[in-house]
């Protein structure tokens, strides 16, 4: 019966019918390279492609709208590479981390969906976060358009950006709250709007993501290991839902535990989260939710054991052609696993080393 039900889940995941090699960019947080890794979903194998070298460890790493250029932090700068023909990278761009924010460096940025695709990124550390707004060309990343300062205690992990891309959200990890600015669609820049303090102190939101429907936004709370769910009223102002989900078992200590990643599948049905633990060799958790057409939680399917404690990293990301395949990356051993979904479990398919110390942050579908 199982067997029945996983074919006839991974029918409805969208399982290609012709094998095909896909590609993933796959950054690090010590080592400063760049590694291209593929992934045959006949054989299910991983492979290494090319690790490029970097002048930087990129902590986090994204593409830009057409999948042209990527996009690096990169300590105290913003990097950007052009991806040739053949897939090598070449490096073309660094603008310095600009604000009144010593002593921290570049954590995260995001592309806006909306022409013309201008690159948002925060800083983590120090006393303070500042934001960047970026301008971009067809080569990657082009001028500085606005700095601007979270204020003193802050400590911004994670962005995400409304649908619309008229409002831009922060995730606080260090203060303790999530940020809403508005954004200014004809120049780019950021307008403050609220600064709405989590449900309990401690929760410290790390990442947010928000639905397409622009009804929910989910932010992983890393200090109470919790998958937390906000609601998005018609002018994008944010308020806490009162409904949250565990992201490490309940008989576990949650001081032993740092919650990582949230991430929408490709068919935006599934809502992926993970955990990361403190403790070399135990293991953190992986966890995915089914979502209504709107984007309300209807159920959390599974939390399973992953492979390492995680390190910095268990960054999940879901795969750009189907529902069945979702890419991990671990810092504590230094690789980048595939998982197969069946719709009700998922479960690792294989794992590639990569040399050097440092390796891995997050990992980006290419094909």
């Amino acid at each position: 019966m199982h067997a029945l039900k996983t074919a006839f889940y991974l029918l409805c995941l969208g399982s290609n019918t012709a094998a095909k090699l896909h590609h993933l960019y796959v950054g690090s947080f010590n080592a400063s390279a760049i590694h291209n890794v593929a992934f045959d979903d006949e054989t299910l194998t991983l492979s290494l492609v090319r690790s490029f070298p970097t002048s930087d460890p990129h902590y986090w790493i994204d593409f830009d709208y057409e999948k042209k250029n990527i996009y690096a932090t990169s300590v105290s700068k913003w990097t950007s590479y052009k991806i040739m023909d053949d897939m090598d990278i070449v490096p073309v761009r660094s603008l310095p981390l600009t604000g009144s924010c010593p002593g921290s460096q570049s954590i995260f940025l995001t592309s806006s969906f909306h022409p013309p695709h201008r690159v948002y990124g925060s800083s983590f550390g120090g006393a303070a976060s500042c934001g960047n707004v970026l301008s971009v060309n067809e080569d990657g990343l082009s001028d500085m358009i606005q700095a601007f300062d979270y204020g003193p205690g802050s400590g911004i992990h994670g962005l995400a950006l409304s649908p619309s891309g008229e409002t831009i959200y922060s995730a606080d990890d260090t203060g303790n709250a999530i940020w809403t600015h508005r954004v200014d669609s004809r120049t780019g820049e950021v307008h403050f709007v609220d600064r709405l303090a989590a449900p309990v102190p401690g929760a410290d939101p790390r990442h947010i993501v928000v639905h397409p429907g622009g009804g929910f936004a989910y932010v992983v709370f890393e200090g109470t290991n919790r998958l937390a769910v906000y609601s998005i009223d018609f002018d994008g102002g944010l308020a806490y839902a009162n409904i949250s989900y565990p992201l490490i078992p309940p008989d576990h200590n949650t001081t032993a535990y740092w919650s990582d990643e949230v991430t929408l599948s490709h068919s935006n049905s599934y809502l992926w989260a993970s955990s990361r633990s403190h403790i070399p060799d135990s293991p953190g958790y992986i966890t995915a939710f089914t979502l209504s057409p709107s984007g309300k939680i209807q159920s959390q399917l599974f939390l399973t054991p992953t492979s390492s404690s995680g390190g910095m990293a268990n960054a999940v990301s879901p795969s750009v052609f189907s529902d069945e395949f979702v890419a991990l990356t671990d810092n504590e051993r230094g690789f980048v696993q595939i998982w197969r979904f069946d719709g009700v479990g998922a479960g690792v398919v294989d794992t590639l080393e990569l040399a050097g110390n440092g390796c891995c942050a997050n990992a980006i579908w290419y094909d």
